[in-house]
C-alpha cells in the first residue's frame, strides 16, 4: 500500500524543519520514499522503527538504517510545511516496518 507522507531524511525533527513530501511504501526490497528526493532503504539495512508524538502533536516514525535516519509520517493533506497528520495510517505504516526490521514494538 502506498501511504502519502511527509518525510525528512537527518539526525533531528523540529517544528521549524523543513520536510518533504511523497509517497512511502514497503515491498520485498525495503522502504520506498519518492518525492523532491528519492530515498530507498533496503530490508537488511533497516534498524528500528520508533514511534512517537511530535511536541504532542501528531505521530511520526522515526526509522534508523544503516546511513543515518528518516523521520516520515502519513498526512491527509499539506499546505506548505502545515500538514493535518493521519494517526491511524502512521501507526499502521508503524507496524509494516516493525515486521520488516523485527523488532519488538514500543506503542
Amino acid at each position: 500500500m502506498k501511504y502519502k507522507v511527509f518525510f525528512h531524511q537527518g539526525n533531528e525533527l523540529s517544528l521549524k524543519t523543513k520536510v518533504e513530501r511523497g509517497e512511502a511504501w514497503l515491498d520485498d526490497t525495503g522502504l520506498h520514499v519518492s518525492g523532491p528526493s528519492e530515498v530507498i532503504v533496503l530490508s537488511e539495512d533497516l534498524l528500528a522503527a520508533e514511534l512517537f508524538r511530535l511536541h504532542g502533536l501528531g505521530r511520526v516514525i522515526r526509522v534508523e538504517h544503516r546511513q543515518g535516519q528518516l523521520f516520515l509520517s502519513v498526512v491527509r493533506f499539506m499546505i506548505g510545511q502545515f500538514a493535518f497528520i493521519n494517526f491511524f495510517k502512521t501507526g499502521e505504516l508503524h507496524k509494516e516496518l516493525v515486521a520488516v526490521t523485527g523488532q519488538p514494538t514500543k506503542i
